[in-house]
């Protein structure tokens, strides 16, 4: 490190990008001899990116806004990291932040006192205060960037009309990421049904209607991810455990899906549908994409029926909260009130059965999985549903050209 006045400089390179790390006070005073160091940092190296490292950084004069317009001419492929508030401000009103891309460093936050009232796979969801909730991810679980991308959807989501809770910003805690929500006085019809079974046949019509209310909606293009490019990413993950030759066959069934514009939730179980008074709201925004909206109900009917197949008695309702009868209630009402008789129920239940399976494999690198579990599984594919694919697809054709 190397100290210039009120500003210290640190530098790294790994071909193609050079990374300065500035701590102090960038002024008048020494942003010549900064601006001399960083062009002999430029001449030594010749990097094609540069990533400014700002998290010491507490001020920033006029002339070290000039020295960034500089090196952003040297280097186009300049963005600054770890941004302080106090710099953001001075960025956004002199209009840098314009022509410097650049992200803001991490509001740190503590849960310590701070009461636990959700828990799941990749992480919990703390109350704060009366008014917002974080949603912790669990340690290495996602990057700064996922996080960051799960919040966008939130917000594109609730401006396209989605009922669904605020996202305010991703933050740091000790660590473990988290997301600001506003906090929703809500509980999902999951926890409804177990505490009060009698309502299953008041609330699944509604989660139906929901559904399809929020089918009709259409995103602007590139807003969301088209939901058949993350299956055939998750299809590609699994790589380690299939063939080419049977990654191929997974492949053609995602692409025997026909195409769509509909917003889909993409992770649409009851226990993310939450009763606000007489309103349906949804949470768990991290999987919305667009798409045919079969993928949103192979994907009810996967975390649902296929569980209570799959599964043990006890397993399954671990994970799906409802025992098998209510389960099967549960989609016996909500197919009927979706689809209206705009779809034969038996060819759909049977599509849904083969294609739920697609949804299984998507989720085995999401999961922490055991090498024994994942070892039996992948026979029981190889030997019993790879084999149907093909015939699958050529019976299933021209089903869902249909509105449904």
């Amino acid at each position: 490190m190397e100290k210039i006045g009120a500003v210290s400089i640190e530098s790294s390179f790994a071909a193609p990008e050079l990374r300065i790390a500035l701590s102090g006070q960038l002024r008048a005073d020494n942003a010549p001899e900064t601006e001399a160091k960083i062009m002999a940092l430029l001449t030594a190296n010749r990097p094609s990116a540069v990533t400014v490292d700002a998290a010491g950084l507490k001020y920033i004069s006029s002339s070290g806004l000039r020295l960034l317009l500089i090196l952003k001419k040297k280097c186009p492929a300049l963005q600054m990291i770890n941004v302080s508030g106090d710099v953001d401000e001075i960025l956004r009103q002199t209009g840098i932040d314009k022509l410097v891309p650049y992200k803001r460093a991490l509001r740190e936050i503590s849960v310590e006192g701070c009461p636990c009232i959700g828990r799941g796979q990749n992480g919990e969801v703390y109350r704060l205060d009366r008014d917002m909730i974080v949603k912790l991810y669990a340690p290495n679980a996602i990057t700064v960037d996922s996080a960051e991308r799960e919040r966008q959807k939130a917000q594109a989501a609730f401006l396209l009309g989605v009922p669904t809770a605020i996202s305010y910003e991703v933050v740091s805690c000790g660590e473990r990421l988290g997301l600001i929500f506003e906090l929703v006085d809500a509980k999902s019809i999951r926890e409804i049904v177990i505490a009060d079974p009698s309502r299953l046949e008041e609330l699944v019509p509604k989660w139906a209607a929901l559904a399809r209310n929020l089918h009709r909606l259409a995103p602007a293009p590139d807003t969301f991810p088209e939901m058949s490019g993350i299956y055939h990413s998750r299809i590609d993950a699994l790589d380690d455990l299939f063939t080419p030759p049977e990654l191929a066959l997974l492949h053609n069934m995602v692409d025997s899906l026909p195409p769509g514009n509909s917003f889909l939730h993409g992770d649409f179980h009851q226990g993310n549908v939450m009763v606000q008074g007489d309103e349906l709201l949804l949470i768990d925004m991290a999987d919305a994409a667009v798409g045919h909206p079969f993928y949103d109900i192979m994907g009810i009917y996967m975390l649902g029926v296929r569980l209570v197949q799959k599964l043990p008695p006890a397993m399954s309702k671990e994970i799906g909260g409802w025992d098998a009868p209510t389960v099967y209630r549960a989609w016996e009402i909500f197919r009927q009130h979706y689809f209206q008789d705009s779809i034969d129920l038996r060819d759909l239940e049977d599509m849904a059965t083969a294609y739920s399976e697609l949804r299984y494999l998507t989720f085995w690198k999401i999961f922490s999985l055991t090498d024994e579990f994942l070892r039996n599984e992948v026979q029981r594919i190889r030997e019993d549903f790879l084999p149907q694919v093909e015939g699958y697809i050529q019976r299933f054709r021209g089903l869902l050209q249909q509105e449904i």
